[in-house]
């Protein structure tokens, strides 16, 4: 895949493959500069399983989580139809400007879980109504990875976010990004990170860490003039885990830009195969310090299928 091979149509719904876990998935996230707030969404198809997964997750440095994670829709019907109510949730997806913006509307119930680790113990907690009316404005060109189907997006967010009767104005830096293929989170290990720094600067990488066996990377580096450069594949994690596998810590670098990650805010989900295999997928907000004395917010997350991590 090449920037030059994406359309819009890219966007919107792609034919399945045969495999049962092919998988395709929007993923959209905001940071605070003070990570006061933060949050994602999700939507995971997986046609050949006429699944549906519908996550929300909300978060804050002072704040409890706020956790939807409803994976018991059905896969819209269509090769057009991102819009979907079962039940208590509500979701739709647009682009009304195909790579440039993006839009999410959603009603959900979700619980309140002070310890965010209880989410991988099937914990129940306090349930609170949770609305979602954000949309994102793109700040770079669509950044397609060279070795899979997918593509992502650094992006100015703005809405409104509701959570029982609070409402939280949301004008921040996000990133978004869309993939299809086959996903199988029972597989291997991979780090995802973006964020955005004091200077304007954005970032963004993902790569697999397995010890030894570089399978993937790649990334990019946004300048305050807006440049992308490619970081070919220069992108490094030394991450630090607790015994719920939650990142405490991380040393990371992503081409030139070398920085602490202090996550302060976790929303981890635990994922069970149609096999009955459970893999831990801790996300993170976090606050970056870079080695140059810059600062900023972002996302982090981490995949830790049956073995892993290995302390």
């Amino acid at each position: 895949m090449s920037g030059e091979l994406l359309n819009v149509s890219d966007e919107g719904r792609h034919a399945a493959g045969a495999e049962d876990l092919w998988g395709e998935s929007w993923y959209l996230d905001w940071a605070a500069a003070d990570a006061a707030y933060g949050g994602y969404v999700r939507l995971g198809l997986y046609p050949n399983l006429d699944v549906a997964w519908w996550w929300i997750a909300l978060v804050g440095q002072d704040r409890p989580l706020v956790l939807v994670t409803d994976h018991d829709l059905k896969c819209p019907d269509g090769a057009a139809a991102l819009d979907q109510t079962a039940g208590d949730t509500h979701m739709a997806i647009s682009w009304p400007q195909p790579f440039a913006s993006f839009r999410v509307v959603s009603e959900a119930t979700g619980i309140v879980l002070a310890d965010p680790a209880e989410a991988f113990r099937g914990a129940d907690g306090e349930s609170v109504r949770v609305e979602v009316d954000l949309e994102w404005e793109s700040r770079a060109e669509p950044f397609p990875y060279a070795m899979a189907t997918r593509y992502e997006i650094s992006s100015w967010v703005r809405g409104t976010v509701k959570i029982g009767d609070e409402v939280i104005a949301i004008d921040c830096a996000g990133q978004r990004d869309h993939s299809w293929g086959v996903r199988d989170w029972w597989l291997f290990p991979w780090n995802w990170t973006s964020g955005h720094l004091d200077d304007g600067s954005y970032f963004h990488a993902a790569r697999s860490i397995i010890p030894n066996l570089d399978v993937f990377a790649t990334g990019y580096t946004i300048e305050p003039s807006g440049m992308l450069t490619d970081v070919d594949a220069d992108v490094h994690n030394f991450v630090v885990t607790d015994a719920d596998a939650l990142p405490t810590s991380a040393r990371q670098r992503i081409g030139s830009i070398a920085f602490t990650a202090e996550p302060v805010g976790h929303a981890p989900i635990l994922l069970v195969a149609p096999d009955g295999r459970e893999t831990r997928f801790p996300r993170a907000m976090c606050k970056y310090t870079t080695d140059d004395g810059r600062y900023g917010t972002g996302w982090t997350e981490y995949n830790w299928p049956p073995g892993w991590p290995q302390i």
